[in-house]
C-alpha cells in the first residue's frame, strides 16, 4: 500500500479499498499515534455507499492498539475532519475515507496527522512502512461517536465570512451530494442574509453531474436563477469552483490570481501546473512553485512564509483559515474580494488572462522513466519549440494510471498544435 498524491484512492471493494486495507489504514494510524504520544484517530468519511463499510474497517484496526480510542466523526468535510484532529490535541491522527472528486464507485484514504495536517514525505514513509504491519485481533471495542459539523460551520463562519458582507446577495451553491451536505442546514443560519439556491444537496451520487468536476450545472442553475455568482465543492468539499453571474466558469487560475491581489499577498506558492500568466498578472507578488500536491503548499506556508497557497483544480490554502484548506471557505472569501472590487465576479477576475493552455489526459501501460523514453523526449522537444516562451510538462497522476500532458503558450494556434502532436507521441509510446 502506497500513498499517492493525495492519499490511496482506487475502486471500492478492491485492494486496498476493501476491509482488510482499511483496517491496515487504522492499524497504521493508531500506531503512529500512540508512538507520537497521542490516544485519539478520529475516522470521517463521505457520502459513497462503499464509506460505511471501510470506516468500520479503519475502526476495527485502530481497535488493535492498546490504548488509542477510535472516533467515528461520521460524514463530514475534510477540512472538517482536520479541524476536529487539531481540537484534539498532542498526536492526535485523522483518516478521512473519501476519494475527493473521484466517481462513487471509487473510495480512498487520506491520513491527517496532529494539528489537522497532511503529512510531509518522511512521515508518509513512516506510514507506509506500518501499513505492511499485519494486523492483530482487537483488543478494545466499540467507537465513540463526535459530532463535527457543528464545529466545522461554525469554523467557516468565522474565516470564511472574516469581513465579508455577502448580504442581499444569491448565490448558487453545488454540494456535489457529498461530504458538505452535512453542513448545509447549518450554513444557511451561518449566511443569514445570502440568499441560496441549492443543488446537489444530498438527494443523488456524490460527484455524479454535480459538484466542482461537473460545473455544466450550476452554471445553467445560475443563469435560471438569476444568481449573482455560483460556488461548487467537489466530494469531501475541500475543492472550489466560481461561476460568475453570466454562468461562465472563472479559472482556478483566475481564482488564485483574485485572492492573491484582493487580500494583499506578498508571497504566493503554486504548483507548477499553473498558469505562468500568474507571475505577470501579479506585480510585487513572489510566486513559489510547488509539486503538485497540496501538502507541498501547506509547507511552503509554514517553511516559506507563503501566505495563500493554491492549485489551479481550485484547491486552496490559506495561512490563516482552515489548515486543510476548504472549498466554502475559499469560495466566500473570494466572493467577498471579487465584489469588494467591482460589481460583479465577471468585473472583478478581468485583470487575470492566463496564457492559452491545453492539459490532455494519455492512459499508460505502465509508468516508465520519461527521461528514459526516447520518442517522449524528442516529441516534448519540438513541442516546446513550437511554443517558443511557454512550456511543456508531463507528470503521471498520482491516482489514476495517466499520464498529464500540460502545454501552455502565448499563442492559442501553437498550443493546439504542439499539445495534438506530443498527446500522440505519448499515447504510442506509453498507451
Amino acid at each position: 500500500m502506497r500513498f499517492g498524491t493525495d492519499g490511496i484512492r482506487g475502486p471500492a471493494g478492491s485492494w486496498p479499498l476493501d476491509a482488510a486495507g482499511a483496517a491496515r489504514v487504522g492499524h497504521a494510524a493508531a500506531r503512529y499515534a500512540r508512538a507520537g504520544g497521542g490516544t485519539t484517530v478520529l475516522v470521517g468519511r463521505d457520502t459513497r455507499p462503499s464509506g460505511p463499510g471501510l470506516v468500520d474497517g479503519v475502526v476495527r484496526g485502530i481497535q488493535a492498539v492498546p490504548g488509542v480510542r477510535a472516533v467515528d466523526a461520521g460524514v463530514v468535510p475534510t477540512g472538517g475532519l482536520a479541524e476536529a484532529v487539531a481540537a484534539q490535541g498532542e498526536g492526535a491522527v485523522g483518516v478521512m475515507v473519501t476519494a475527493s472528486h473521484n466517481p462513487a464507485s471509487d473510495n480512498g484514504f487520506k491520513v491527517l496527522l496532529e494539528g489537522g495536517r497532511k503529512p510531509e514525505d518522511d512521515e508518509l514513509a513512516t506510514l507506509e512502512a506500518l501499513l505492511a504491519l499485519e494486523v492483530p485481533p482487537a483488543v478494545h471495542h466499540g467507537r465513540e461517536r463526535l459530532d463535527a459539523v457543528a464545529a466545522y460551520v461554525r469554523r467557516v463562519g468565522e474565516v470564511g465570512l472574516q469581513g465579508v458582507d455577502l448580504r442581499g446577495r444569491r448565490i448558487a451553491v453545488d454540494l456535489a451530494h457529498g461530504a458538505a451536505t452535512a453542513a448545509w442546514p447549518a450554513l444557511q443560519a451561518v449566511l443569514a442574509g445570502v440568499e441560496l439556491v441549492g443543488r446537489g444537496l444530498g438527494d443523488g451520487r456524490i460527484n455524479d453531474g454535480v459538484g466542482s468536476e461537473h460545473p455544466e450545472g450550476l452554471a445553467a442553475l445560475v443563469r435560471a436563477e438569476r444568481c449573482d455568482a455560483g460556488l461548487a465543492v467537489d466530494g469531501d468539499g475541500d475543492r472550489c469552483l466560481l461561476v460568475d453571474e453570466r454562468g461562465e466558469i472563472v479559472p482556478g487560475d483566475a481564482l488564485i490570481g483574485l485572492l492573491a491581489a484582493g487580500l494583499g499577498v506578498q508571497r504566493l506558492a503554486v504548483s507548477v501546473m499553473s498558469s505562468l500568466a500568474l507571475e505577470a498578472a501579479l506585480p510585487g507578488v513572489e510566486v513559489l512553485r510547488t509539486p503538485v500536491g497540496d501538502r507541498h503548499l501547506a509547507e511552503a506556508i509554514r517553511t516559506r512564509g507563503a501566505t495563500l497557497g493554491g492549485e489551479e483544480s481550485g484547491h486552496v490554502l490559506f495561512a490563516d483559515a482552515l489548515v486543510g484548506g476548504d472549498g466554502l471557505v475559499t469560495g466566500l472569501r473570494a466572493l467577498g474580494v471579487a465584489w469588494r472590487r467591482a460589481s460583479t465576479l465577471s468585473a472583478a477576475v478581468v485583470p487575470f488572462a492566463p496564457w492559452p493552455r491545453r492539459l490532455t489526459k494519455v492512459r499508460v501501460a505502465a509508468r516508465l522513466p520519461l527521461a528514459e523514453v526516447g520518442a517522449v523526449q524528442a516529441a516534448e522537444a519540438v513541442a516546446r519549440a513550437r511554443v517558443g516562451p511557454g512550456r511543456t510538462f508531463l507528470r503521471y497522476s498520482g491516482t489514476e494510471p495517466v499520464l498529464r500532458v500540460l502545454v501552455e503558450g502565448p499563442d492559442p494556434q501553437a498550443v493546439d498544435a504542439a499539445s495534438t502532436a506530443l498527446t500522440a507521441a505519448c499515447q504510442e509510446a506509453l498507451g
